[in-house]
């Protein structure tokens, strides 16, 4: 692994936290939290917390603040986490422009779809992947309107389907203002061919808006490729860039802000130039233009650092490190009695999201035996994306017999495991274990669990105490 890599991901915060389990006689135990959740949030390298730290320590202040030495340092340093942000997907910062807004990609997705719905001319339509966060599906539905929204498929395997998306440019693409697709689901994992896709899109006149919240973290992201494969447009999410409690981002071509007026984004102290009564002038940078108010400068603080050292790094080292344990865990999950894994199963297309099922058990029941009994963290039901987890549903019972009955009518959904930098292979074993183990002892576990109306299962006799309480953690804090 590469030098650095290993540094960061054996400091990392939280890595080792404890968190209380139980066995099936009913007896409680401490045990070393396995935290398998990083496509919900990444956990935070301890070298962004005290960048930081050192910030809050020396400089804190509010950005363009000229006067004193903290408040220039505070400018200095958003516009020096802008631009690494940038450096990191490959901007070109002669023509694209960074955006730092939002707690995620929801917000720049909502500027973005607002912003070209705003500039569609003749070319009234979006065209969406079935694939996506609805993060990136519903801000398209409200700015173009569901009449103007086409979709195209996904194939059983979780990857995108490129003939469904020829088919419909070629049907409607003179109408086609732009194509929003994912970089990479967070459901299936499946990475996504964007360079063939942009020039898919640019060679129908229409432009490529990319959903890169999950793919940033992961796998190289190049914007401007050439040869047509260009990103016009990338959205980010700094929680899962190992900088939680950042900010979301836009990346992208700034001619589309160039237009000035009330009709874009937020508005207030620091988006304007000039303010009279009669009238307004707007700052022409969007990266001022739309990062209206104090900004969440801690954050982005710490979202720059992650960018910096994850260009030190090399994102290929990262996605051949993640690569490695995709192989192990394809093998290791394989060994499992009934699972049924979604998504590609060639893991040079495939990056750390493993979604299954294991046979008939409900997925929130074993989600939860794996927290009460192993410590293990994953996620279930349908990670925000209901259309793209119902289709691959349904296409793993139409082609492989593969249908398990919802505890709760309409509730079907999955597991998802999902790894980062500080992921262990030692983790990844054991998540396979606890998985063999909750098969070979259903007839002893489902007993204890009952579950809501919403198909939630609990355990009968068992919480586990929470590991943080606020108003405890302040107590201790002003040393009471």
């Amino acid at each position: 692994m590469n030098s650095l890599l290993s540094k960061v991901a054996a400091d990392v915060l939280g890595l080792d936290a404890q968190a209380e389990v139980v066995d099936l006689a009913g007896r409680r135990a401490m045990a070393t939290r396995t935290y398998l959740d990083s496509a919900a949030t990444c956990l935070m390298p301890a070298f962004v917390m005290r960048t930081m730290l050192d910030y809050l320590q020396t400089s804190q202040a509010n950005s363009h603040t000229h006067a004193n030495p903290s408040g220039r340092a505070t400018t200095a340093a958003l516009k020096t986490a802008h631009h690494a942000l940038g450096l990191l997907v490959g901007y070109d910062p002669s023509v694209d422009c960074v955006v730092m807004l939002g707690t995620g990609a929801t917000e720049p997705c909502n500027l973005l779809a607002t912003a070209l719905a705003a500039d569609r001319g003749a070319r009234p339509l979006a065209a969406v992947s079935i694939s996506e966060h609805h993060s990136n599906m519903l801000p398209w539905r409200r700015a173009f309107g569901e009449e103007n929204v086409r979709y195209f498929d996904a194939r059983a395997d979780g990857t995108v389907d490129l003939d469904s998306l020829a088919r419909l440019l070629e049907a409607e693409g003179d109408q086609i203002r732009v194509v929003a697709v994912t970089a990479l689901s967070n459901v299936t994992g499946a990475i996504t061919p964007v360079a063939e896709i942009a020039r898919m899109v640019h060679a129908a006149g229409a432009e490529l808006a990319v959903d890169g919240a999950q793919a940033a973290a992961h796998v190289p992201l190049t914007m401007h490729p050439g040869s047509g494969g260009d990103i016009d447009y990338l959205v980010l999410s700094g929680h899962k860039l190992y900088a939680p409690g950042s900010p979301g981002a836009f990346v992208g071509n700034r001619r589309l802000f160039a237009k000035g007026g009330w009709s874009l984004g937020l508005v207030g102290g620091g988006t304007v130039d000039r303010v009279d009564l009669d009238q307004v002038q707007f700052h022409t940078d969007p990266s001022e233009r739309f990062e209206a108010g104090t900004p969440n400068i801690p954050g982005t603080i710490g979202l720059g650092a992650a960018a910096l050292v994850l260009r030190t790094i090399g994102m290929p080292s990262v996605r051949e490190h993640e690569q490695a344990l995709v192989t192990l865990a394809l093998q290791e999950l394989a060994t499992v009695p009934g699972l049924e894994l979604f998504g590609p199963h060639d893991p040079s297309v495939r990056a750390g999201v493993m979604t299954f099922n294991v046979g008939d058990l409900p997925h929130s029941l074993v989600a939860a035996a794996l927290s009460d009994y192993f410590a293990i963290c994953v996620r279930n039901d349908c990670f925000c994306a209901q259309p793209f987890v119902r289709q691959q549903l349904d296409a793993a019972c139409e082609e492989r017999g593969f249908c398990p009955i919802p505890t709760v009518e309409g509730k079907r959904g999955m597991v998802r495991a999902s790894f980062g930098i500080y992921t262990r292979p030692e983790e990844i074993r054991f998540l396979a274990e606890a998985l063999r183990w909750i098969v070979a002892n259903r007839a002893a576990i489902e007993p204890q669990y009952q579950h809501d109306a919403e198909g939630e299962f609990r355990h009968a006799t068992f919480t586990a105490m929470p590991p943080f309480d606020l108003v405890a953690a302040t107590s201790r804090g002003v040393g009471l």
